[in-house]
């Protein structure tokens, strides 16, 4: 169900960027676009990261260094 409505969703930025493109042009329906899709995948992505553990810190580069050699 989850894959299906992740498909839905592309499908209807895409859809939408298309009625972008004709009224801005396709200059603007690509940032439109790429803008739309990120939104979507960082939201998607931190949904799926609390789900899956209810302690999930982020680390930086150097703590990542220091503790997972």
């Amino acid at each position: 169900m989850k894959t299906i409505f992740y498909k839905f969703m592309l499908t209807m930025i895409v859809a939408v960027g298309l009625l972008v493109g004709v009224v801005k042009g396709q200059e603007a329906r690509q940032k439109w676009v790429m803008k739309k899709k990120m939104k979507y995948e960082q939201k998607r992505n931190q949904v799926v990261g609390t789900i899956g553990s209810n302690s999930l810190v982020m680390l930086d580069e150097y703590e990542m260094a220091t503790y997972h050699q």
